[in-house]
């Protein structure tokens, strides 16, 4: 019986210990917190890419890096708050997270089955976005030169 008790007691310590947007920006964060703030921009949630600016200069190496992959994996399911975001990296100083130009072509860089899909979900999600023009421009360009590439390989 105590034990139920101190489980009951606990649990809900362990549910409101869980980051949320707003206290994402407020808090310092854990190497957990930052693979769980990953994970919801990368599924593409407005109120999670919309802190993303906020902690891009904050980020270290890694940590920039795993926001990137996130941004660039919501890209084509959420490309109009992906692109905002995007754009305010782009005019953010001192952030070690890469904007357009590394963030609209890093999952096609290397060629397979994972990058041809990527490649027409984003591009069809671009343009339909009349704000995608930059990034749907380095998407192409970075597909063409890895088709090159590709070719020449074989």
């Amino acid at each position: 019986m105590r034990r139920l008790l101190a489980v009951t007691l606990i649990m809900p310590a362990v549910v409101f210990a869980a980051v949320t947007p707003e206290s994402a920006t407020r808090e310092p964060l854990s190497a957990s917190d930052w693979n769980y703030i990953a994970q919801k921009v990368a599924s593409g949630q407005k109120d999670w890419l919309s802190v993303v600016p906020s902690l891009a200069p904050k980020a270290d190496q890694e940590q920039a890096d795993q926001l990137e992959d996130a941004l660039a994996t919501a890209l084509p399911t959420n490309t109009k708050n992906v692109l905002s975001v995007l754009n305010e990296i782009d005019h953010t100083k001192n952030s070690k997270v890469g904007g357009t130009d590394i963030v609209c072509v890093m999952k096609v860089v290397k060629s397979g089955k994972e990058a041809d899909v990527y490649y027409a979900d984003t591009r069809l999600a671009l343009l339909d976005d009349l704000n995608g023009a930059k990034c749907l421009w380095n998407l192409e360009g970075v597909w063409e030169e890895a088709k090159q590439y590709q070719n020449k390989s074989k």
